[in-house]
């Protein structure tokens, strides 16, 4: 941790802080990858994280003779290239997908399109390369999105069908059941957004009515899971995304960061495709421009994994702009459980530490601080008993106010406390994790 921490620091201190951008570990690098066998749009598509590997799925989609396919191909990182494993049964579009430890889910779905979706549950294993059937969803839908949480859990939100507008449901793999969630309030249906969890925050951001409407959205909505009952959801509104991108794109995870999105229509349409990338941050409500992607894309296949030495690696894999595309981009970023941003530059008035915000929190929180005079800065997280559990700072830092991001996913629900010491100036603080 402390090795990262200098990396930051040090770029923080050679660049400075640009308005609307902040520093990460080390600058997101985009990359040239092994180009897909089969060229294919709005696939169904979830990564995974293996052994310091990673992954990307893409279960059948739609290919260059407009035809739905069967074929699942997956794309390995340290391998750089594609292989063909075993086909899905009936080859779909529109399905939710998420991995659920080595299962990976296709919920739903249209199979001969255009239609009314499916209520059928496919799942693959995939240490097996083999496909059944898990308990089918209470209805039939299309064009949803889901995400994994925890090791036996699925939210499916959004798509064309079922009674609500802003519908959520949650599956159980230990039950094999399904039961109605929280959803969020949206005033009319949500199709076609992007659909990520960071921690135990549900994102839910733009999206349109329907199919080719000219209503399209760039709404964010946030929900933060109970832990005493998984379908009780807190949502509320987040910062609107701050882009162009509304439709026909996908956001996963992105580590301490909160999630990521890259593409999409930007007004509902397979006539506008977009390069812009994003990540969200829940704890900051904040949107931070990542460098664009090389091709500007729809309907395309992406899954973000988590490898060694705290590397994230963003998967973009063919979609659609003019034509169907057959290349693979990679995004690679280091992101740790702590970030420290340089906000200001100028000299400041003296020392200050700042309450945290928000707080209390779950699970990201950032800290921002002021430093008067160059010299040896530390700020560290106490227990109630006064026992270290996290080094957020311990660096020589020059003048000018900081801002610390914290990820306390591995701490329990309670009141912790955190202290900066800088020259003779010292102070201390309360937060309340609640989880």
């Amino acid at each position: 941790m402390r090795h990262l921490l200098k990396i930051v620091a040090a770029a923080v201190l050679i660049f400075p802080a640009i308005p609307g951008f902040e520093m990460q570990a080390q600058a997101p690098v985009w990359s040239s990858a092994a180009n897909i066998p089969v060229p294919v749009r709005a696939g169904n598509t979830a990564s995974y994280s293996k052994s310091g590997n990673g992954y990307l799925f893409i279960v059948s989609g739609r290919d260059q003779n407009e035809a739905i396919v069967k074929t699942v191909q997956r794309y390995s990182i340290s391998a750089n290239s594609w292989d063909t494993l075993n086909p899905h049964p009936t080859g779909l579009l529109g399905g939710a997908t998420a991995v659920l430890k080595d299962t990976l889910y296709v919920i739903g779905g249209v199979v001969n399109p255009p239609g009314s979706g499916s209520s059928i549950v496919y799942k693959y294993n995939i240490q097996g390369n083999s496909w059944s059937q898990a308990a089918n969803f209470p209805f039939a839908t299309g064009d949803g999105k889901a995400v994994s949480y925890q090791d036996s859990l699925i939210y499916v939100a959004g798509g064309f069908a079922g009674p609500n507008s802003g519908i959520v449901y949650l599956y159980n793999a230990v039950s094999n059941t399904w039961r109605p969630a929280d959803f969020f309030p949206s005033a009319t249906r949500r199709t076609f957004g992007g659909f990520a969890v960071t921690g135990d925050t549900l994102i839910y951001m733009c999206g349109t009515s329907s199919f080719g409407s000219s209503i399209y959205f760039d709404s964010v909505y946030v929900g933060v899971i109970s832990q005493s009952d998984r379908a009780r959801i807190k949502w509320t509104r987040g910062a609107n995304f701050p882009g162009q991108s509304r439709t026909f794109f996908d956001a996963h995870s992105w580590g301490a960061s909160g999630i990521i999105m890259t593409g999409g229509s930007t007004d509902n349409t397979f006539n506008t495709y977009s390069n812009e990338c994003y990540t969200f941050s829940p704890g900051r409500n904040s949107w931070t421009r990542l460098p664009d992607k090389p091709t500007s894309w729809l309907t395309g296949q992406s899954g973000s994994v988590q490898l060694p030495n705290s590397v994230r690696k963003l998967i973009c894999a063919s979609g659609y702009n003019t034509g169907y595309l057959n290349n693979t981009e990679l995004l690679t970023d280091t992101i740790g459980s702590v970030g420290i941003n340089l906000i200001n530059s100028e000299q400041p008035g003296g020392y200050l530490l700042q309450q945290n915000y928000p707080n209390p929190f779950n699970p990201y929180t950032s800290i921002t601080y002021r430093i008067a005079s160059p010299g040896a800065v530390t700020l560290k997280v106490y227990d109630p008993a006064g026992k270290e559990v996290a080094v957020l700072v311990n660096e020589f830092q020059r003048p000018g106010t900081y801002r610390a991001d914290f990820d306390a996913r591995t701490l329990n629900s309670g009141v912790y406390f955190y202290r900066l010491l800088a020259g003779d100036f010292e102070d201390a603080r309360k937060m309340v994790v609640v989880k």
